[in-house]
């Protein structure tokens, strides 16, 4: 499977995907970190770190729904990046019943998610 990563250089505050888009890959931090935000980029509302060694992007790729935040590097950060096919291959192996309780918990965080933005 590590042969489906492909190694990608982020310089401070790029970023690396936008609310509403598709899940097209699953990324693991290899060095630096990431940070994981909603509003604009000129008022940013942080709601997660993603260090060295964690993953992230993986709810839009499981669930096939838009993207539910923004991603940018924090500093200098190197990603391994894994195209969401590959992911979904491997749940598509997975036990029936850990799929199903992968999707519960999506379906939780997303609605959770959904209650807690602001109402314009």
């Amino acid at each position: 499977m590590a042969a489906t990563f492909q190694h990608k250089q982020y310089s401070p505050g790029e970023v690396i995907f936008r609310k509403g888009e598709t899940g097209t890959f699953l990324y693991l931090v290899e060095r630096g970190s990431v940070i994981i935000w909603v509003g604009d980029e000129a008022d940013k509302k942080i709601i997660g770190e993603v260090e060295t060694g964690g993953l992230f992007g993986e709810m839009a790729i499981l669930d096939r729904q838009p993207r539910m935040a923004n991603a940018s590097a924090a500093g200098e950060t190197q990603l391994l990046e894994m195209p969401a096919s590959v992911l979904r291959q491997a749940i598509n192996r997975a036990d029936p019943l850990v799929v199903q309780l992968i999707n519960v918990l999506i379906n939780n965080l997303r609605r959770s998610a959904k209650d807690s933005e602001p109402q314009v």
